[in-house]
């Protein structure tokens, strides 16, 4: 994305023509329900905070300082969008942005809008008062559609002598299961089905998904959001059996979720146990610097040079593989986007597939200061498994 295409807009925005739309972990998202033609069609995205305890105190109003550097944070997350992700996946799956001037008042009326129709389990965060701009996407929940959204996780077993021989077995999300959920609320669902080439594997991860759908699965009948404090009840879903046959045949005929499953594992061959003491060497001899995040132009010669590097197979420094590692951690928590539109009276008798569109998004860069978090966060995860599965004859294989 030309850095043109999401300079500043100063629009009036009224909080009565924005509806709420959903949010996930940390963005909460408006669909726009006025009349102006400019606004017609697009999604208002905004960044979440936890709520404030009650000694809290306000802070001051953000400076015309302040609102530049958010605003350059915004320009090259959105370059980081195109350039980098959209590189690496194909840039027709990134949605273009617009960035939009956003006031203390119009967020906090949006966010007294939003609460009774938020699920319980989200309403610990509140819209953040401190931003100043916010991002506008073209709309895919729109009347006369089906969305289904996927969270569909990491798409393969590490292969690195330096991870914990159970993960060359089981994969991150089913171990994962163990640390997060009693045994009677554990999901079936095994990202490497989804990930497949198989159109039985696909389906059978769509139900175990629908049967406990977690945050890894939404689904939006006419730009409503069907689900219910994380539950769905397919009932509510048009023709939900041809609806889960025509996404699996979406995914086979887009090879989408192969080729991200490829390169989540091409960018992290490591594993997080090989990459940090790569990562702690590079902050010891300077190629990284402690407290201090890649630049935009970090990250866009770091995609440049893995696609280059994998061609002539040349040397990957300390840098370009942290870089490289943390790049696949933006594609194992990406979402994705699937709208057909006119369902369900767009099935075909003869099998053709309806019109339909995949996008991505939350594609921003991970901060890199949090590397350490990731490891801690997957010893637990392994010791978590590890409890209940001591023995490599109990640890049920996922199949790649």
């Amino acid at each position: 994305m030309d850095c043109n295409d999401c300079q500043l807009r100063d629009i009036p925005l009224e909080p009565a023509h924005w509806t709420y739309s959903g949010e996930g972990n940390m963005k909460i998202v408006f669909t726009y329900t006025g009349d102006r033609a400019d606004l017609r069609g697009w999604l208002l995205r905004l960044d979440k905070a936890p709520k404030p305890s009650g000694n809290h105190e306000e802070k001051p109003e953000a400076s015309e300082m302040t609102l530049a550097a958010e605003l350059v944070r915004r320009q090259d997350s959105a370059r980081f969008s195109s350039g980098v992700i959209g590189r690496l996946i194909g840039a027709q799956y990134i949605l273009p942005q617009r960035l939009v001037r956003v006031a203390r008042g119009f967020l906090a009326q949006l966010d007294q809008q939003a609460a009774r129709q938020r699920p319980e389990f989200r309403r610990h965060a509140q819209i953040d008062s401190a931003q100043r701009v916010a991002v506008l996407m073209p709309n895919m929940l729109e009347r006369g559609t089906v969305t289904v959204e996927l969270k569909p996780k990491w798409g393969f077993l590490t292969q690195s002598s330096a991870a914990h021989p159970a993960k060359r077995r089981v994969c991150r999300y089913c171990m994962h299961q163990h640390l997060k959920h009693a045994p009677a609320q554990r999901s079936a669902f095994c990202p490497l089905d989804l990930f497949s080439s198989s159109h039985a594997r696909i389906v059978r991860a769509l139900d175990a998904l629908a049967r406990a759908p977690q945050n890894n699965l939404r689904v939006f009948v006419d730009g409503r959001l069907v689900n219910v404090d994380g539950a769905l009840d397919t009932r509510l879903v048009p023709r939900w059996d041809a609806l889960r046959d025509v996404l699996a045949r979406i995914l086979l005929r887009e090879q989408f979720l192969v080729r991200l499953g490829r390169l989540q594992a091409a960018l992290d061959p490591l594993d997080i146990e090989g990459v940090f003491p790569v990562y702690q060497r590079a902050l010891a001899q300077g190629a990284l610097r402690e407290g201090c995040e890649p630049a935009i132009d970090d990250w866009l010669q770091a995609a440049q040079a893995f696609a280059s590097d994998r061609k002539q197979q040349q040397h990957v420094d300390d840098k370009q593989a942290v870089l490289e590692f943390m790049l696949s951690t933006v594609l194992k928590d990406i979402s994705a986007m699937v709208t057909v539109h006119g369902w369900p009276d767009c099935v075909s008798e003869d099998g053709r597939l309806p019109d339909y569109r995949i996008a991505m998004v939350d594609t921003e860069p991970k901060r890199l200061a949090k590397l350490p978090l990731y490891r801690d966060r997957y010893q637990a995860i392994v010791a978590a498994y590890l409890e209940s599965h001591p023995d490599p004859a109990t640890q049920t294989p996922c199949q790649e």
